[in-house]
């Protein structure tokens, strides 16, 4: 808006254009910076997840490898807490067997950690075959 203040013409702006160039400026800025902070979040899931699904993975397959070759788990105990990258994680692992046959198991691995206000988990599944050694 343009307003004469005496017999000068200028151009000058109200306090309303202002306040409304205010407003839009500052939530424009908060959304820009919720957009940042959710991104880093996401980053930070990422990178746990990446550090913890191989420590992951390797229970697994030392837990495949005791079940095949002796019907039973020894030296993988149950479960735990663990640090990764000074990230702590509890994990827990279990098995059943299949279907009632005593030599198909169903291993069950269960890992989570809290990220922020958030609890996250992750899950992984697979098998196992006991064979008995023919003599």
């Amino acid at each position: 808006m343009m307003s004469r203040i005496g017999n000068k013409n200028r151009a000058a702006f109200t306090l309303i254009e202002i306040m409304v160039t205010t407003v839009v400026f500052s939530l424009s800025a908060v959304l820009i910076y919720e957009t940042y902070f959710r991104s880093l979040d996401l980053l930070n899931y990422c990178y746990n997840y990446l550090n913890a699904i191989s420590w992951v993975d390797d229970k697994m397959v030392q837990a495949q490898n005791e079940l095949t070759r002796f019907n039973v788990l020894r030296d993988t105990p149950a479960s735990g807490d663990v640090t990764i990258d000074k990230k702590n994680f509890s994990w827990k692992l279990s098995y059943d067997p299949v279907g009632g046959m005593t030599s198909l198991y169903r291993i069950d691995s269960k890992l989570s950690w809290r990220e922020g206000s958030k609890d996250v988990a992750i899950s992984r599944a697979a098998y196992a075959i006991y064979e008995e050694e023919k003599k």
